[in-house]
């Protein structure tokens, strides 16, 4: 079968569109295990930074890169001020199809317009649930962080750019709208949680919906965690968060969380984003935070393996976010057999029993995450018992084989209908 992703990522082709720091994730881990499976011959279709479309065959895979609408300085920050999208239309749909001649297509993700641009031009499409845009636009600015405020501790530059996180909301509202009209207009889609399932059949009741999950980077089944010793009395307490530079995934509560947790030693690494990242800066502008929490300890992006390594050295690993369908950094979290402590929001339920595999606290409050996390500390068995039930439930949810016989059903299920 031919079968045709459009995804949010060049995946393995990365260097040749100029994502040279591109590490990869979930859709090359998937790549890679479709390709060596030889039943299906794969294309992969992206939006990319570059000047013109570009057609790419690697490994027996065809990357077709499509170049995000052009503009220039002022176009750009009009865009920006209004929460235009760039990635709206492209001429080069017909001739990818043409080109390929897929049987299937396979968007991973509502996120851009591919749903919009394929209509009347092929109907066998999937689409994979990733985050659910509008869901998350709801609670994009966290309790106190009102759009105004937000946009008042910008600096004067960000403001007349476009680059504040006010603006981003704009942007956001409008890929939400979007993916409305997306999920209402087609009949197929694929998803992992209870809350994506839900919220698909809430907009689009006729529609069919397939479970299949998604795939962990390699690098974390081989990884393992192993139980630290119990921290005493003023020994460091180590936690672990994987975040990425959005306003909603809970920075602030970790700040808020830290501060409750003072008379403890206490030392919280978070992974994905710098000290000088804007998120960060606007966080303590608004929660009036001067110097740096010693506590905190930012390390940017790192590559699987180092994370992994840093994360052996925690006790816990937190999830703050306010809102996430079934994100990443948990899944890979658990595979490790880590104490996994995350909010209880979207399709979060759907990966962790409460005191089972893992806990769960109330979204925006600092006192119970604070609270939770003394306990477990108090009580440190507790949090063994249920790492080891975390790796269980992760290598089953996350099996290679179970994926690629769901996978390859669906496909052709979808196929002959």
């Amino acid at each position: 079968m031919r079968v045709l992703w459009f995804t949010n990522t060049p995946s393995k082709a990365g260097p040749e569109f100029g994502y040279n720091k591109f590490g990869g994730g979930w859709v090359l881990a998937l790549e890679t295990l479709v390709v060596a499976e030889k039943k299906h011959d794969l294309g992969i279709c992206f939006f990319y930074n570059g000047n013109a479309y570009k057609k790419v065959v690697k490994d027996n895979v065809t990357y077709y890169g499509i170049p995000f609408d052009q503009e220039n300085f002022f176009s750009r920050i009009v865009n920006r001020h209004k929460g235009n999208l760039n990635d709206t239309k492209s001429p080069f749909i017909d001739t990818i199809l043409n080109d390929f001649k897929p049987d299937i297509i396979h968007v991973f993700g509502t996120e851009h317009s591919y749903g919009k641009m394929l209509i009347n031009k092929f109907d066998k499409v999937v689409f994979h649930i990733q985050g659910l845009i509008a869901p998350y636009s709801a609670v994009f600015f966290p309790n106190g962080f009102s759009k105004y405020a937000v946009l008042r501790k910008s600096s004067v530059a960000d403001i007349f750019r476009g680059l504040t996180f006010y603006h981003r909301y704009l942007t956001i509202q409008k890929r939400g709208q979007r993916e409305t009209e997306i999920i209402r207009q087609w009949k197929y889609f694929t998803g992992r949680t209870d809350w994506d399932r839900n919220y698909v059949k809430l907009l689009n009741p006729n529609s069919t919906y397939f479970h299949c999950e998604e795939l962990l980077r390699a690098d974390f089944f081989a990884g393992r965690w192993q139980p630290l010793p119990k921290p005493g009395a003023g020994q460091t307490i180590v936690i672990g968060t994987t975040i990425n530079p959005n306003i909603y995934k809970g920075l602030d509560l970790i700040y808020k969380v830290v501060k409750l947790l003072k008379d403890y030693n206490i030392c919280w690494k978070i992974f994905g984003i710098a000290g000088n990242n804007p998120v960060n800066v606007l966080v303590k502008n608004m929660l009036n935070i001067k110097e740096a929490y010693p506590a905190m300890k930012f390390y940017e992006q790192v590559s699987a393996p180092q994370l992994i390594e840093e994360l052996k050295t925690c006790h816990f690993f937190v999830h703050p976010s306010y809102i996430d369908n079934s994100p990443n950094s948990v899944c890979e979290a658990m595979l490790l057999g880590m104490p996994v402590l995350s909010s209880s929001v979207g399709g979060v339920n759907s990966l962790i029993t409460h005191k089972e595999n893992g806990f769960l606290f109330n979204p925006y409050d600092q006192y119970e995450l604070a609270g939770l996390l003394l306990h477990l500390v108090n009580n440190y068995e507790t949090a063994l018992e249920a790492a080891p039930k975390a790796r269980e439930t992760a290598l089953k949810r996350h099996s290679a084989a179970d994926l690629m016989t769901v996978l390859n059903k669906m496909y052709d299920s979808i196929y002959a209908g």
